[in-house]
């Protein structure tokens, strides 16, 4: 899931969202420890419960550019 050149990083701290999560964490306690935005760490966890796992890719940040030929 996490790739070593960084691309992922973002992938990686929601995966951290909802492990925490799912641990019986509150919001304010995983946002401390992700360093994210409370509203970033809601927003994550909602998201999961509408769609599920589908949520770690496509959550905010810049699109993808196309590839460079």
């Amino acid at each position: 899931m996490v790739r070593r050149d960084g691309t992922s990083t973002a992938r990686y701290r929601r995966a951290m969202m909802l492990l925490a999560s799912a641990g019986g964490n509150g919001v304010p306690v995983i946002a401390r420890l992700v360093q994210a935005d409370e509203d970033t760490v809601r927003d994550v966890i909602h998201r999961f419960n509408e769609i599920g796992l589908a949520c770690l890719p496509l959550m905010g940040g810049r699109p993808s550019s196309p590839a460079q030929f």
